[in-house]
């Protein structure tokens, strides 16, 4: 892993890139010269910074996946009396201007002047899990009540309020009942399986799913693997939340269930502690696989048949498929995770005209009109085959948290607005045999609905960096063989015990 000098990132790390979004000097700061009018102008504006970990030369986000500065500058074009800035702690550089990945090392630093900003500062005003290298931080300060509570701005707001917005997103968020940050779109991650293999009933136990595993037919895979290390990333250690107690600042990892999870990865071929993305095979029998669900299409499962050259689409609710989330003691199963913007924050310690001008603008985010328009976007060319015009429709986020929106997107796949044109899957340039009709129907967003209803289990990867690769690194060690089942969860536990009492 590379690793970066503290000292030569303190000078490159606290950038203001995103172009003339930026943090900068005034004219008259820079130059000596008069103010221009839109400077003047801004003046008598409620200006508010806006504190990014990351964002490239292209404007995109650390964590988003996609760019908020069109909404900025929109928001800033109008005549509304706030002026949002940004503030770029890292532009994907290194000191000497090459693109390069964020290491931990560049995280750390990033996570440290955003924390000693915000704890020693008046330079931030508004954040989020993408002012943080590591997400898990914005967490931190959420549970030490470093931000707002959203519904204060709720209650006079006719377009974004409790009633608008999903109330089992909201109640997912909620501490205490008060609502610090929600995101913009979420999605649902979870386990699938045919009812042959799993059974017919959702969020099974660990050791209903090690049963399962055990009829399986020979030569079966787990999430099409059977490497040790494969299967503790995509299947298990999603269980690991289900082992940490941030409320009361204490672990977990001696519980039973853990050692069983352990143990079942552990009866299978180790690839030294690597993943193997290359090593799938879709022809032998399946247990389980990971299935995401971002939109009311994934009703559908796309079930492609390489042997026979045909593509099917079976619906989730005929019961030929079962939704088993993550195997986990609770049987919390699947866990929903924060998509878009992933979580918007206003900080709690800046003035209340602040306040209010923050939540002017981030509830920009929130309106039907804008959730609808960022939820998917067609790509249209010309089909090099036939020559035709085609239509390709990509899904960027998941799903709106605005009611409306959400509603809108169900009825356009209902009625085929949504539908790709001038395109078909195809091995090479042999098109697939289609053997169903890839539409669904009322029934099939009500059974989506009900599921999402019945997911309470935020997002896994908010656990804190540092205690993941505590216990990343001693489960590896195991997995390799570098040291027996009691020692790996001592080694954890003791450790992951010692970390979690500091943040206290």
């Amino acid at each position: 892993m590379k690793k970066t000098s503290a000292f030569l990132l303190a000078g490159a790390l606290l950038l203001t890139g995103c172009s003339s979004r930026s943090v900068s000097q005034s004219p008259s700061e820079s130059t000596g010269t008069p103010e221009s009018t839109e400077t003047a102008e801004r003046k008598e504006d409620v200006v508010l910074t806006l504190a990014l970990a990351y964002c490239d030369d292209n404007g995109f986000v650390n964590g988003t996946g996609r760019s908020p500065l069109e909404l900025i500058d929109r928001f800033n074009a109008e005549d509304n009396g706030v002026h949002i800035e940004i503030k770029s702690f890292w532009d994907g550089r290194d000191e000497s201007g090459q693109a390069v990945g964020m290491t931990d090392e560049i995280q750390k630093q990033i996570d440290f002047q955003v924390t000693q900003e915000l704890i020693n500062k008046d330079t931030i005003d508004i954040v989020g899990t993408f002012s943080f290298g590591n997400g898990a931080k914005f967490e931190i300060f959420k549970r030490k009540g470093g931000f707002v509570d959203l519904y204060k701005f709720m209650e006079d707001d006719p377009e974004v309020n409790r009633d608008t917005l999903n109330p089992h997103i909201l109640g997912l968020c909620e501490r205490d009942g008060k609502l610090y940050s929600m995101p913009t779109y979420y999605s649902v991650h979870t386990m699938i399986g045919e009812s042959q293999y799993v059974g017919t009933t959702r969020n099974w136990t660990i050791d209903e799913f090690i049963d399962r595993w055990n009829v399986m037919p020979e030569g079966s895979m787990v999430n099409h693997t059977v490497t040790a290390e494969d299967i503790w990333y995509d299947v298990l250690r999603a269980n690991d939340t289900a082992f940490i107690d941030y409320r009361n600042c204490e672990v977990h990892f001696d519980h039973p269930d853990f050692r069983k999870m352990l143990e079942f990865c552990k009866g299978f071929t180790s690839n030294m502690g690597q993943k193997q993305d290359d090593d799938i095979n879709y022809q032998r029998p399946n247990l389980v696989e990971q299935y995401t669900i971002r939109g009311y299409n994934n009703a559908i499962y796309e079930d492609i048949d390489y042997a026979r050259n045909t593509v099917d689409y079976p619906h989730l609710r005929d019961g030929k498929l079962t939704l088993v989330g993550f195997p986990s003691s609770d049987r919390s199963g699947a866990f929903i995770s924060g998509v878009g913007m992933g979580g918007l924050a206003i900080r709690a310690n800046i003035s209340e005209e602040k306040q209010e001008a923050a939540w002017k603008f981030i509830r920009e985010f929130y309106r039907e009109e804008y959730q609808l328009e960022k939820f998917a976007y067609a790509d249209e060319y010309t089909n090099y085959e036939n020559g035709k015009p085609a239509k390709y429709w990509n899904f960027l986020n998941g799903f709106p948290i605005n009611n409306a929106a959400r509603r809108q997107t169900a009825e356009r796949f209902m009625s085929g607005y949504y539908d790709n044109e001038n395109f078909e899957l195809s091995v090479g340039r042999e098109p697939l045999e289609v053997l169903s009709e890839n539409r669904i129907d009322q029934a099939d967003c009500d059974y989506i609905d009900e599921y999402i209803n019945s997911v309470d289990r935020w997002e896994y990867s908010d656990i804190d960096r540092e205690l993941f690769w505590i216990v990343e690194e001693e489960v590896l060690a195991y997995l390799m063989g570098g040291q027996d089942i009691d020692k790996t969860i001592d080694l954890i536990q003791n450790r992951a015990s010692i970390w979690i009492s500091e943040q206290a």
